[in-house]
């Protein structure tokens, strides 16, 4: 082979590497580009997360103080802070129904019960049914759940 012939080889291997070396450091930034990106979403949404938990933390503890200070029905309170406790972040590895029995049970009773305007279109009779099932549900846990109630109005997260 000639000289020249290698020489120019040499060159197109040169310019290949080269080549692909450019388009690896390329593939390389943005790899890192997304890394970056994706380390600043799991931050936002940690930091969603922590101000999700701190509502509902404060709607918790805003409710049970309700329920002691005999603002709030017992029945709603159960309803809303079951929903509530079960929306925190930790509701999977905290065992809230277990934590707050009687909260969780008159909630299962009544919950099925009519409200606002499905009630409303409820003939007087079955309104009347819903509302003797939904008074004796309350009066049955009144004290327990004004208990759990107690412990909730000062609740934090775990």
């Amino acid at each position: 082979m000639s000289n020249s012939l290698l020489i120019t080889l040499a060159i197109l291997a040169v310019l290949i590497i080269a080549g692909l070396a450019f388009y690896a450091g390329k593939l390389l930034f943005q790899l890192k580009q997304q890394n970056l990106k994706v380390k600043e979403h799991l931050a936002q949404q940690v930091e969603a997360q922590i101000k999700k938990d701190k509502d509902l933390v404060f709607s918790i503890q805003t409710i049970a103080k309700a329920v002691c200070q005999q603002q709030c029905d017992v029945g709603e309170a159960a309803i809303r802070l079951s929903v509530l406790l079960s929306h925190l972040s930790n509701a999977m590895t905290e065992d809230y129904p277990k934590q707050y029995p009687s909260l969780h049970n008159l909630n299962e009773k009544i919950k099925h019960l009519a409200i606002l305007e499905a009630r409303k279109k409820l003939d007087k009779k079955e309104r009347m049914r819903q509302d003797y099932i939904r008074v004796q549900a309350e009066a049955e846990y009144q004290e327990l759940v004004t208990d759990e109630a107690e412990r909730l109005s000062d609740f934090k997260l775990a």
